[in-house]
């Protein structure tokens, strides 16, 4: 958290939009200081985010296990969120989306899983990921964020006892989000759709299985 990276010991921080822990699992560096700290044993967070899904493992040990979960979407609307994301926020200049999607990297989810940031891919690095997909993560959907909340709600026992609890729970799930990112969305036959299926098209193959796995996993739940 900003103003507390010199902190010698783990504190809730309390923002008007939540309480943090003065530690940022967002980069690779503060992941080694949450583990310095004790961030797991402490037992003081109820969720850590980081895109670095092999780096943060250190934060855990036998005696304190972790389980991933995570948000899925379609690849193309991922893609599409992303550049109107960064452009309202002024990050892209006068970038087109075309541009974006040519300039922009490929199959993000699987070299994110398989920590192949860098060469190419291929059906056995798709297959490692999707294997560590089934075997680590609890899998939502962004296309089934009722079902995906319900899911991990049960999973790791929040509770939302309040009326008031469960208002912000609503407003922040359900009213608020389609007002941040409001866009156009690509036709499935517009020439942009196919070039960015085609170079997505192991992302593309790992989100269908996804979906599959949100239908296996049901099972956990009844």
């Amino acid at each position: 958290q900003e103003g507390h990276a010199m902190d010698e010991r783990l504190e809730i921080v309390q923002k008007p939009y939540g309480n943090f822990v003065n530690v940022d699992t967002t980069t690779p560096l503060g992941l080694k200081r949450a583990k310095t700290l004790g961030l797991a044993p402490s037992r003081i967070a109820d969720v850590i985010f980081t895109p670095y899904i092999h780096e943060s493992t250190i934060l855990f040990d036998p005696d304190h296990r972790g389980r991933f979960f995570t948000l899925l979407r379609d690849p193309v609307s991922r893609i599409q969120s992303l550049y109107y994301f960064r452009r309202m926020n002024n990050g892209l200049g006068e970038m087109t989306l075309e541009e974006f999607v040519r300039g922009s990297g490929e199959n993000w989810m699987v070299r994110t899983l398989t920590n192949s940031m860098t060469g190419s891919l291929n059906v056995a690095r798709l297959n490692v990921a999707k294997e560590i997909l089934r075997r680590k993560f609890l899998v939502g959907l962004f296309d089934e964020k009722t079902e995906t909340l319900r899911r991990i709600e049960a999973y790791f026992g929040w509770k939302f006892p309040s009326p008031v609890a469960q208002n912000c729970k609503n407003q922040l799930y359900y009213f608020e989000w389609h007002s941040r990112n409001p866009h156009p969305e690509l036709k499935s036959d517009d020439p942009l759709t196919l070039t960015i299926q085609r170079m997505n098209r192991y992302d593309m193959e790992l989100y269908e299985y996804a979906v599959q796995l949100f239908q296996d996993q049901e099972k956990m739940f009844w």
